[in-house]
């Protein structure tokens, strides 16, 4: 019999774990991946080609989770080279990276279910713990690892414009779940902080005149009060 679907994995569009599935093996998928990313995949992959030329090979296991090209490969418009405009090489490495690492647990019903309704109904009801020590045999509310290895991927983006050119290309291709992760890295480096903490947290240059920024803060006091 197959295991409990975990909540989180329902919630976050990935099928629960088959009991033969090693989890080292979900480790080791990401040295995988920059294998793919470099050429070494299946004849069958699609060929994304950056905006300077550049060719990033991507499974179509993996092809799935970007509804961009699901609907080219539906029409039959993906059977070649497919242009990705507007995105470099390194950025276009990166969405395949997550692609490939997502893809064998991806389950695109309950990725729309989840995109349809991201937030469960309220109030939660949550019933008493039997026990507070989790069993040996519970998998854990991340099994896969996919949460740890999506704060990684964002933690070891450089700077805040690879960040945006994640978001913007995630956007483009149409991969929700990375489009959100994104996002909500962003709503992280701002929460709690004023509006000059958040221009520097963002490297956003402020273009205000000191007169224009006082008006700004006369007509809209409401919004700096502490």
């Amino acid at each position: 019999m197959a295991p409990p679907v975990a909540a989180a994995d329902k919630r976050e569009g990935k099928r629960p774990m088959a009991p033969e599935e090693d989890p080292a093996a979900a480790a080791a998928a990401d040295g995988d991946t920059a294998e793919q990313a470099a050429g070494g995949a299946d004849n069958d992959d699609l060929v994304l080609v950056a905006e300077c030329g550049t060719e990033v090979r991507l499974s179509r296991s993996a092809a799935r989770m970007s509804t961009t090209i699901l609907h080219m490969m539906e029409d039959g418009c993906a059977e070649g080279r497919v242009p990705v405009k507007g995105v470099h090489a390194g950025t276009l490495r990166m969405v395949v990276a997550y692609c490939e690492r997502h893809a064998p647990h991806y389950d695109p019903a309950a990725s729309a279910e989840w995109l349809r309704d991201p937030f469960p109904p309220f109030p939660i009801d949550f019933p008493n713990a039997a026990n507070a020590i989790r069993p040996v045999t519970d998998p854990g509310p991340d099994p896969h690892g996919l949460e740890a290895w999506d704060k990684k991927f964002i933690s070891d983006l450089p700077d805040n414009s690879a960040l945006f050119a994640i978001i913007l290309a995630a956007n483009f291709l149409g991969i929700e779940e990375l489009l959100d992760l994104g996002c909500t890295a962003v709503a992280d480096k701002m929460r709690g902080k004023t509006a000059d903490e958040i221009r520097t947290a963002l490297d956003i240059e402020n273009d205000y005149t000191p007169e224009q920024e006082a008006e700004v803060r006369r007509e809209n006091a409401w919004a700096f009060e502490e």
